[in-house]
């Protein structure tokens, strides 16, 4: 009952010993591979080693001390793994479905590769499911009917930003169908006329047929939310060292170095908490990318691929497509390692707690987020407009200035311009009276 925890203690101490033997400053990959299945893993080994920054560890499948994690951490950043002849294998602490999406969304990145004789342990093709990526059973191939090598050329690329050219090499491994989600996404589809299916099948049957045409694929990829990448070919021969620099995160990295935003009348005031509404806004943001391990300005692949903005509360309230301004620098003095975006716009006329919403993502691309809440008040009781400067009141003042005009002319036509004073009227009555009295007292006898 005592000696237990001092193996484990022993264990742990032998485990860290033999991890400080390593080199960590050196990117960490595992390559699992059956010695019966994988005469193709010494291809593999070299391909990794060409690269100085990669220290390859070689494991097998039946190897039972070999661990993914060390205190909740993962201790490689790269798996791989090869095709093996059997469906279970011994390592169930190593290929293990639960493992591997720990070690996934922990940050770590898994290559898998195919074979048309061999194929992957279940427990790695139960994680490629997770993912949406549904190889094969073991023995089925891709073939034609009409031919007897199934050829490759440029016709059968997925236009993916990984791959800039298929090798055009007679195809000899299997193909696998594709979920609808959106972090999935092909590379390599197979030809029109090809299908995958098991060669001792004589008589091919809907259930006994895998894929058929372009339904089937050769190569694809996914990528998680936190950016962690999954790759998996149907043969050895398609692992071109573009695709492994990309599911190494040596390719197709992006970098949010910066992200402002303020008012157009106080550039230095930057990142506000709180606006008021329909202020004029500003919102800058600076990308890299990494290119042979170096940051570069990003500048989109296609014209009609733009960086959008959502200022948004619940629903986006307006989504702007940001322009590229140019090059800059991250640092002072630095070199140019970054591409500068803006958007200028007015705040909607609503009050409450919005968000800048800065969310690029692109197959083949690392994911760009970024979000940032403001509160946006309503105008104070000084910062109204008044009378003229309302527009829609311009009618009412007018109409009260026309009833002042007309009221002064009334009482000018009134007083001045009218009938003559009472006052004459009445004078004028009297002496009339008393000439017309004068005239009959003089008619009398």
């Amino acid at each position: 009952m005592h000696f237990a925890p001092i193996g484990l203690v022993l264990a742990l101490f032998t485990l860290l010993v033999s991890a400080l033997d390593v080199d960590w400053q050196k990117t960490q990959v595992l390559v699992v591979h059956d010695p019966d299945a994988s005469p193709e893993r010494d291809v593999l080994s070299t391909l990794f080693q060409l690269n100085e920054d990669y220290n390859v560890t070689l494991a097998e499948y039946s190897d039972l001390d070999n661990l993914l994690f060390l205190g909740g951490d993962n201790l490689y950043n790269h798996v791989v793994f090869l095709p093996s002849s059997k469906r279970a294998v011994a390592a169930k602490e190593l290929v293990n479905k639960h493992n591997l999406l720990e070690f996934f969304n922990n940050g770590g990145n898994v290559l898998a590769v195919g074979s048309s004789t061999n194929s992957l342990p279940d427990q790695v093709r139960l994680f490629l499911n997770e993912a949406g990526i549904f190889p094969a059973p073991k023995n089925f191939a891709v073939a034609s009917h009409f031919d007897k090598k199934v050829t490759l050329n440029s016709k059968n690329s997925a236009d993916s930003l990984i791959l800039s050219e298929v090798p055009e090499i007679d195809y000899d491994g299997t193909a696998a169908l594709l979920s609808n989600s959106e972090l999935v996404f092909p590379i390599i589809k197979a030809p029109k006329l090809s299908y995958c299916a098991n060669p001792k099948d004589k008589h091919l049957t809907s259930e006994k047929t895998w894929s058929v045409g372009e339904q089937g694929f050769l190569a694809a990829a996914f990528q998680g939310l936190n950016n962690a990448r999954g790759l998996w070919v149907g043969s050895i021969d398609l692992l071109a060292e573009e695709l492994v620099q990309w599911v190494f995160q040596q390719s197709g990295v992006l970098k949010l170095q910066f992200a402002h935003h303020y008012k157009t009348d106080e550039p230095n005031v930057s990142n506000n908490t709180l606006y008021r509404i329909k202020d004029e806004v500003y919102y800058t943001i600076g990308v890299s990318e990494l290119k042979n391990g170096k940051w570069v300005p990003f500048i989109p692949s296609r014209d009609d691929d733009v960086i959008q903005l959502s200022f948004k509360m619940l629903d986006p309230y307006q989504r702007l497509n940001l322009t590229l301004l140019g090059p800059g620098a991250s640092r002072e003095y630095g070199e140019n390692d970054l591409s500068i975006f803006y958007v200028e716009f007015k705040l909607p006329d609503h009050h409450g707690m919005f968000t800048f919403d800065l969310d690029y993502k692109r197959d083949g691309l690392s994911f760009v987020e970024n979000k940032q809440i403001v509160a946006v008040r309503h105008l104070a009781n000084d910062e109204f407009k008044r009378s003229w400067d309302i527009s829609n009141s311009w009618l009412y003042v007018a109409s009260a200035f026309f009833v002042v005009v007309a009221w002064f002319f009334f009482v000018v036509n009134f007083l001045f311009i009218g009938n003559e004073k009472p006052e004459l009227k009445t004078v004028k009555k009297t002496v009339k009276k008393s000439e017309e009295k004068a005239e009959k007292a003089e008619k009398s006898p």
